[in-house]
């Protein structure tokens, strides 16, 4: 029988329920507080850290998050502003961290928050960084420790207002349109169009999966993008609606979110199905120092007994689009220190 987890905090957090009702986290910055636990970093996962810091309603139901608690609060900054119009977020502004800090550009991107927590950018402001990528060896050799939590699932989406491209992309078809091997969706099977592959910005957890999947399907060898190949704000899907020949990766979970109209997937599946379409899981992390890893809230919010790997987290964590890792006692990995380069291959969830 799966094991029930409930955090220690649970009693307390439902006892705060009421005072999150009107929880906008993801709707506007936040106002710094001197005991803040601060994050940045991935869009991907921002949704469901939101959801698991200051709780969500679902219909008339107030679920608590973590800061129903007294004491710090995890605070976890979007990786764009949540405040001017989608497709316009592009332009990045600044955010102040901490009480008495200084401002600094928004960390755009699971790469953009782990680089702000070691070398030359290194920033004490910034207490975990949200990655949908894992640690790469650069990342290990300087120290990070990542905690999986939640999985996502990765397919290439089109737009829903037509579209030229075939009903399935296999991956190999992918490194073939990524390339500029093929330019046209005619050529495999699709409606005459030139196609527009689009790519996340640089620093992009979902860019660095991506990548990682094209060179597996390529030998090995990276692959050197097309001229035709195009830059746009990730999971942004006002970069594909009505656009019929523009292909880009995009969350499952995220692209079944609200905020995600006009846009479709390409059919996802395995090749053990029959579906030849390209379709990926990958572990979502927060990621902190190895010099943090004796201070609380490390253990009351990321570890395997800690906040997201409770019970009390799982719908908050599927309301934001992912699926809540099972925990160790289950046989899952969510909240199990990743220090090494590489992704998880324990997709177990709850």
């Amino acid at each position: 029988m799966k094991r029930t987890k409930a955090a220690v905090v649970t009693a307390a957090l439902l006892a705060g329920a009421a005072t999150i009702a009107a929880a906008t986290s993801a709707s506007a910055d936040f106002t710094p507080q001197t005991r803040d636990i601060v994050g940045v970093g991935s869009d991907t996962i921002q949704i469901a850290m939101n959801n698991a810091a200051d709780g969500f309603r679902a219909g008339s139901v107030v679920n608590a998050g973590y800061n129903g608690l007294a004491g710090a609060r995890l605070v976890s900054f979007n990786a764009t502003n949540p405040s001017v119009p989608v497709g316009t977020e592009f332009a990045h502004d600044t955010i102040t961290l901490k009480v008495g800090t200084t401002p600094i550009t928004r960390p755009d991107g699971s790469g953009a928050g782990k680089g702000l927590l070691y070398g030359a950018n290194n920033n004490t402001a910034v207490d975990f960084a949200r990655a949908s990528s894992a640690l790469n060896a650069t990342e290990a050799s300087n120290g990070l420790v990542a905690y999986p939590f939640a999985m996502d699932e990765l397919a290439v989406a089109v737009s829903a207002q037509g579209t030229n491209a075939p009903a399935a992309i296999s991956v190999d078809q992918l490194v073939d349109i990524y390339s500029g091997a093929i330019t046209n969706w005619n050529q495999i099977g699709g409606q005459n169009g030139a196609i527009v592959p689009m790519i996340p910005q640089a620093g992009s957890g979902t860019r660095s999966f991506f990548e990682g999947q094209l060179t597996a399907a390529n030998g090995g060898t990276p692959v050197t993008y097309g001229s035709n190949v195009v830059t746009v704000q990730e999971h942004d899907p006002n970069a594909l609606a009505g656009q019929p020949n523009a292909v880009a990766p995009f969350s499952i979970g995220r692209a079944g979110l609200a905020n995600a109209q006009g846009i479709v997937h390409i059919e996802t599946g395995t090749a053990t199905d029959g579906n030849q379409s390209f379709y990926a899981r990958r572990g979502v992390y927060n990621v902190v120092r190895t010099s943090d890893l004796s201070k609380a809230y490390v253990g009351s919010i990321f570890a395997s007994d800690g906040f997201l790997c409770s019970s009390t987290a799982t719908a908050a964590i599927q309301a934001g689009g992912l699926k809540q890792l099972a925990h160790p006692l289950d046989g899952g990995v969510c909240g199990v220190p990743q220090t090494a380069a590489g992704d998880i291959t324990n997709f177990l969830t709850n």
